[in-house]
């Protein structure tokens, strides 16, 4: 199982838009399972479960590991074929043909993210919002590409627990973007930004 795996086919990543699929590769990503105790776990009938399967198997997000005879039955086993799926910034800010849903996505979650400041004591002033939403997507497209470009230089898988992994990956992807003028000028713009907005 690779540590990560950056979608960059925006057919696959249409797939992460189903809850369903989501929590099934939440789950294969930890255990090694069978469609029957994935629907008993999800809440789901084991034909629904078969047919999210065959749509992640078909994408290269999941792969049958082992197959068990009880009977005259055989039990599939699953997990995904990495640790952590990335969707491509290349998708996130539509730049390729058919990724239009999943950029509108990207935005969406922007403009949450700056509408809930409000939560951590920033009153944003609503004729700011926009400068501030504008801001926020090219943090966000910054750090997507960081990322995207740190995972990418993985040579092998790292053998180390998940929570030292992510702090790598996040301790490189900071390297990255420390040494970029663009990204510095974009965070001092937020920084200035909320500063008014305390």
């Amino acid at each position: 199982m690779k540590d990560f795996l950056v979608v960059k086919d925006p057919e696959v990543a249409k797939l992460f838009a189903d809850p369903s699929r989501r929590s099934i590769l939440h789950n294969l990503r930890h255990y090694e399972m069978t469609p029957y105790q994935l629907a008993k776990v999800l809440g789901k009938n084991v034909s629904s479960v078969t047919h999210h399967l065959n749509a992640l198997e078909k994408a290269g997000l999941i792969e049958q590991t082992r197959n068990v005879v009880k009977g005259n039955l055989i039990e599939k086993f699953y997990r995904t074929t990495a640790r952590r799926f990335i969707i491509s910034y290349t998708l996130s800010e539509g730049l390729v043909p058919g990724s239009e849903d999943i950029a509108r996505w990207s935005k969406e979650i922007c403009e949450s993210a700056v509408l809930s400041f409000g939560v951590f004591g920033y009153d944003v002033p609503k004729q700011k919002i926009g400068k501030l939403l504008n801001l926020v997507e090219k943090y966000s497209s910054s750090e997507q590409i960081a990322y995207e470009e740190v995972v990418s230089r993985q040579k092998a898988p790292v053998q180390v627990d998940h929570a030292a992994l992510k702090l790598l990956v996040s301790l490189l992807r900071d390297i990255h973007l420390y040494k970029s003028p663009d990204f510095l000028n974009t965070l001092n713009e937020i920084s200035a930004e909320l500063e008014d907005a305390k």
